[in-house]
C-alpha cells in the first residue's frame, strides 16, 4: 500500500482553500450538492465523528476537491451531473457503484465517475479522496479544439489500479500539482496563464488513461488554401501566446485538424505549432527582462515567467538558454 499522504489532526490538503466544514449532515448534503450533484447523505458509523471538510480550488473550467467525512457514510447522487469525477483515494476506502459497475477503492486503486450515470458510494470513516472535476464540454474542447457537443468522450473505465505505469503517472502529477497548490497557492493564483496551463497539462494527461489506446480522433475539417489557414494559426499564436495554448485550440483557430496542422508547420517552420508558441513567449520574456534592465524597474524572473506561460522554471531556464544563449537574470542584468 502506499502511504497516506493525510495531515494529522484532521488536516488534509488544501486546507487554505475551504469551501466546507459543517458537523450538520443535512447542511453538509445541501453545500456539497451544491458543487458537485445534488444527493442523499446517510451517516451509518461513527455519527459522532462527522465533519465533513470540503476544500476546493479552481483551475478555470475544472476543480481540484479534497473531501472527507470523518464518519462511515453512503452518498447517493442517483443520477450525477453532466461532468467527470477522477476519485483518488488519499486514505480509507470506498465502495463505488456506477452504472452497473462495482468495485472497492483505496490509496492503489482510483475511479473514474462518468457523465450523468446514476451512482452510489460508502466511504469508510477515515476515508479521503483528491478528486478533480472536469465538465464534459471541457474535456471535449481540449481533445477536439472545440468539437460539436454529440462527438464521443474518452472511454475510462469506472477503476484503475495505481500498479498500471499509466495511471502512476498520471496519479503521481495530479498528487504533485495539488500539493503544491496546498503549499504555493496564493503565488500561483497571481498568473492566470500558469494556472490554465495546470489545468490543460491535466486534462491532456487523462489521454494515458483511456481504455482503447486509440490517438485522439482528428474531427475538424480541413478547408481552403493550407498557406491561408498556417497563418491564421500563427496569427492566433501571435495574438493568444500569453494564454493557455493547445495544439487543438491552435487547429481550431486555423480550420484544420491537429495532425494537418502539424505537418504544415513541419514543412513550412521545421518546427511543431506549440513549439513555436513557445518561442514567441520566450521572446516576448526576454523583451521583458531586457526593458525591465534599462529601465532600472524593479523585476522578477520567476513572475515575468509566469506571466508568459512558463510553470516550470528548470525547463523554462533550459529553453532560454538553448534560445538565447545566456541565462535568464543575465538578459535581467544587461542594461
Amino acid at each position: 500500500m502506499h502511504a497516506s499522504t493525510d495531515l494529522p489532526d484532521r488536516r488534509q490538503l488544501l486546507d487554505g482553500y475551504p469551501l466546507i466544514r459543517s458537523r450538520s449532515t443535512t447542511e453538509a448534503r445541501d453545500l456539497v450538492g451544491r458543487v458537485l450533484s445534488p444527493h442523499h447523505l446517510h451517516v451509518r458509523t461513527d455519527a459522532g465523528h462527522f465533519e465533513a471538510r470540503h476544500n476546493q480550488i479552481r483551475l478555470n473550467q475544472t476543480a481540484i476537491h479534497v473531501l472527507s467525512y470523518g464518519a462511515e457514510v453512503e452518498i447517493d447522487p442517483g443520477e450525477r451531473g453532466d461532468y467527470y469525477l477522477l476519485q483518488l483515494p488519499l486514505q480509507g476506502r470506498a465502495r463505488v457503484r456506477c452504472n452497473n459497475q462495482e468495485a472497492w477503492v483505496d490509496p492503489d486503486m482510483m475511479s473514474v465517475l462518468q457523465p450523468r450515470a446514476r451512482t452510489r458510494m460508502v466511504w469508510s470513516s477515515d476515508c479521503a479522496m483528491v478528486m478533480l472535476q472536469v465538465p464534459s464540454q471541457t474535456l471535449r474542447a481540449a481533445r477536439h479544439g472545440g468539437a460539436e457537443a454529440g462527438e464521443s468522450l474518452p472511454a475510462l473505465r469506472l477503476t484503475r489500479s495505481r500498479q498500471d505505469p499509466a495511471v502512476a503517472a498520471w496519479w503521481q502529477v495530479m498528487g504533485d500539482l495539488t500539493r503544491n497548490l496546498h503549499q504555493h497557492g496564493a503565488q500561483w493564483l497571481r498568473h492566470p496563464a500558469a494556472f490554465a496551463a495546470m489545468e490543460a497539462f491535466l486534462l491532456a494527461g487523462l489521454d494515458l488513461l483511456r481504455t482503447d489506446g486509440a490517438a485522439n480522433a482528428t474531427t475538424v475539417p480541413a478547408h481552403g488554401n493550407t498557406g491561408a489557414r498556417l497563418q491564421r494559426a500563427l496569427d492566433h499564436i501571435q495574438a493568444h501566446a500569453h494564454e493557455d495554448l493547445t495544439l487543438a485550440k491552435i487547429a481550431a483557430a486555423a480550420c484544420m485538424s491537429p495532425r494537418a496542422l502539424e505537418a504544415a508547420f513541419r514543412r513550412r517552420h521545421d518546427t511543431s505549432p506549440l513549439a513555436y508558441a513557445r518561442s514567441v513567449r520566450l521572446e516576448r520574456v526576454r523583451e521583458a527582462l531586457q526593458n525591465a534592465a534599462r529601465e532600472g524597474t524593479p523585476a522578477s524572473v520567476t513572475d515575468i515567467a509566469l506571466q508568459h506561460g512558463f510553470i516550470h522554471m528548470g525547463r523554462f531556464a533550459a529553453y532560454y538558454r538553448q534560445r538565447f544563449g545566456c541565462t535568464p537574470s543575465a538578459s535581467l542584468r544587461t542594461r
